[in-house]
């Protein structure tokens, strides 16, 4: 998700400030700023994003602003069928209207440049098996070669299968950033927008996700919203499916400014928002899971929203944000599922939709409360302290603890012709040793990272989108 800086909580945003203090510069008020790149951006016939709505606020639901975008027709560089509304998951959310607004064209960059990308020319497909790159001398990593266990891959309907000697791939060039080499990864786990070639006998390893994935018009910042999108993922999945415990917060005198938005955004009678650090086994940095529970037993029962910054107050407001965003996802989505397709069956959830539907229902939501109950209780002020550092410092040491850890870590740039003509960047990071965001019913459970939580306990899906 792209970052913002958030004015009731630090000093104002100034996204395209230079960095030479001394030299002249016009300082843009972000609602301008905002306002002149959707112009840019927004446009049913030629636009990145062709329309753009906001949810209604129900009845007790938190006073926050949530609006959601639509990407233009990648799908025809790929010749797939259109897409249904609501598919690439672009959303914004905020307490004032620029945040919304820059938080969902950010989204949009983002997944337009994870879809463009991979037909940009820029990456170009070479197909081979593991066995001819080694032969060729060539580098190349293409992660573990059974993620998944054999239950799960024997179970009628799975859609993945086991990476076997012989079988031809789709490969792409990374950077291996432990020592700047070129190393050939599958496509289809780096690029989002890649279609497994059924015809080449091409197996279907894993979902590739946008996990790993950021725009910014800051390119340090671009960087670490990726790094860190990364380590968030890899410690709720671990904790949802492994055996570790999360520790829910209380308030603190670190946190007084979110305590203020809490009070002035939420109803004492209506929903209330509840906090727990879900730590990483080794990388740095808070990332926070927020529950947002209905206070009258109606629809969403809960929502679940994610947020991770070196700052814990920073990161907890993230959670807050995505956790309202999620909130009115589960209420679209179960509203579908109604008219459409019928309820969430817990044993099939191969979408990223159906999962936050059944969270939302009594059913799912005791699932939901039965593992975060499981956890420990501290007081914010009693964890370590923030780091506050620049962007780039704190994203070149991640980078480092990444290293440390033993982990390999791949990079890529999604930045395209025009995604850089509106000022941004679009960062791409791959990193096999972390657990990724799984379909809901597909959880890597041989993954060897759950061993650093516990192992892998559970197969109830997850409920984040």
């Amino acid at each position: 998700m792209p970052d913002v800086t958030t004015p009731s909580l630090t000093a104002p945003h100034d996204a395209l400030a230079p960095h030479d203090v001394m030299a002249p510069r016009v300082v843009e008020a972000p609602d301008q700023f905002t306002a002149r790149l959707r112009a840019r951006m927004h446009s049913p016939l030629c636009g990145l994003m062709p329309s753009m709505g906001f949810l209604q606020r129900q009845r007790g639901g938190p006073r926050l602003m949530v609006a959601g975008g639509e990407l233009t027709g990648v799908h025809v560089l790929r010749g797939l069928p259109a897409p249904k509304i609501g598919a690439y998951h672009i959303g914004g959310y905020g307490l004032r209207p620029f945040e919304s607004h820059i938080r969902t064209l950010g989204e949009v960059v983002e997944r337009y440049g994870g879809y463009i990308a991979p037909v940009s020319g820029r990456f170009p497909i070479r197909y081979a098996t593991a066995e001819e790159l080694t032969a060729a001398g060539e580098h190349w990593d293409a992660g573990p070669a059974e993620p998944y266990g054999a239950e799960q891959y024997g179970r009628p309907g799975f859609p993945f299968r086991p990476r076997r000697d012989g079988d031809v791939l789709g490969w792409v060039r990374a950077t291996r950033l432990g020592d700047g080499r070129d190393c050939w990864v599958p496509a289809q786990l780096l690029l989002v927008g890649y279609v497994v070639q059924d015809t080449r006998g091409e197996p279907w390893l894993a979902p590739a996700v946008s996990t790993g994935t950021a725009a910014h018009t800051d390119p340090d910042r671009a960087a670490l919203n990726a790094l860190e999108e990364m380590v968030q993922i890899d410690a709720a999945l671990s904790h949802w499916y492994g055996g570790s415990r999360s520790t829910r917060l209380r308030p603190g005198a670190r946190t007084a400014a979110l305590q203020r938005v809490i009070g002035g955004s939420f109803e004492v009678r209506g929903d209330q928002p509840e906090f727990h650090l879900l730590p990483s086994a080794d990388l740095p940095g808070f990332t926070v899971a927020c529950l947002i529970r209905s206070a009258d037993g109606r629809l969403p029962a809960v929502a679940v929203g994610l947020g991770i910054d070196g700052v814990l107050e920073r990161a907890m407001y993230r959670a807050l944000l995505e956790a309202a965003g999620v909130r009115g996802l589960a209420v679209w989505s179960a509203l579908q599922q109604r008219f459409e397709q019928g309820s969430a069956v817990r044993e099939d959830i191969f979408d990223l939709e159906s999962n936050v539907s059944l969270a939302a229902t009594p059913e799912g939501a005791r699932v939901v409360e039965e593992r975060f109950g499981d956890c420990d209780d501290a007081s914010a002020d009693d964890l370590p302290p923030d780091d506050e550092r620049p962007a780039g410092a704190r994203a070149r040491d991640l980078v480092r603890a990444f290293h440390a850890t033993g982990k390999r870590l791949y990079a890529a740039d999604f930045t395209t012709v025009d995604v850089a003509d509106l000022g941004f960047v679009v960062a791409r990071f791959w990193c096999p040793d972390l657990v990724t965001l799984p379909l809901p019913s597909a959880p890597p459970a041989a993954h060897a990272r759950f061993a650093a939580y516990g192992g892998f306990r559970r197969h109830d899906p997850h409920p984040y989108p």
